[in-house]
């Protein structure tokens, strides 16, 4: 699979990324900010993602920036969501969109790709309060991503302009783990009361309260 996407910069504390769409609306910062909701008894964070609104230094989660890049914008994401779990291997990531709208568009592209996700991650799904195994053709309320590989060598990937993720078909292949990326000195910017990692959090929060099979999935997790 052969998709661009952005470079990408990390700070030191590996939990807040950023990058640029670039396109007809210009040159547009996004952020993600992974969140811990609880370490024990798998740590488990929410992935907030928005544009970043300068004047007020905050996350705009629900701004349409429509700058003709989605499927760039969401492989950047994807990328980033790798190289955060390169670190905390044993990371559960939660991830759900703004509104219904967009955990749809997230639902689309994971389903696009989703042979190629499924070789670095478990894919699983929450709809009527239980988490499921991704499939096609049903519509889940958030998604939940963990490695396959929680104790295993780092990935290898080749370099980002030709594939983000490895293809089976590549299998027999010669590869070299290249990352373009760079970290940035300094404190995070998003600060704890931000609005929307604050609502993100509640949901996510929540996410859990309600699941009827958290326990399960968390043992079949730390099992892993």
């Amino acid at each position: 699979m052969n998709l661009e996407r952005y470079d990408y910069v990390r700070k030191r504390t590996y939990v807040e990324y950023y990058f640029y769409s670039e396109g007809p609306k210009g040159r547009i910062r996004k952020v993600v900010r992974f969140e811990l909701r609880y370490a024990y008894p798998a740590p488990y964070y929410n992935l907030v993602f928005g544009d970043w609104d300068e004047e007020h230094k905050e996350i705009d989660d629900k701004v349409i920036t429509n700058n003709g890049d989605r499927e760039k914008i969401l492989a950047t994401v994807a990328m980033i969501i790798l190289d955060f779990t390169d670190v905390f291997r044993k990371a559960i990531i939660y991830a759900e969109g703004s509104n219904p709208t967009r955990t749809r568009l997230y639902q689309i592209s994971i389903n696009k790709f989703r042979h190629e996700i499924e070789e670095i991650f478990k894919v699983s799904g929450l709809v009527d309060n239980m988490l499921k195994p991704f499939r096609e053709n049903i519509n889940y309320n958030a998604f939940v991503f963990e490695r396959k590989d929680k104790r295993g060598d780092s990935l290898i990937l080749k370099e980002q302009t030709e594939t983000y993720m490895t293809s089976s078909q590549k299998n027999n292949e010669e590869k070299k783990l290249v990352y373009n990326d760079s970290f940035i000195e300094g404190p995070d910017e998003v600060r704890a009361d931000d609005p929307v990692v604050q609502r993100k959090n509640e949901n996510a929060g929540k996410a859990i309260e309600n699941c009827i099979n958290w326990e399960d999935f968390v043992k079949r997790h730390n099992r892993i």
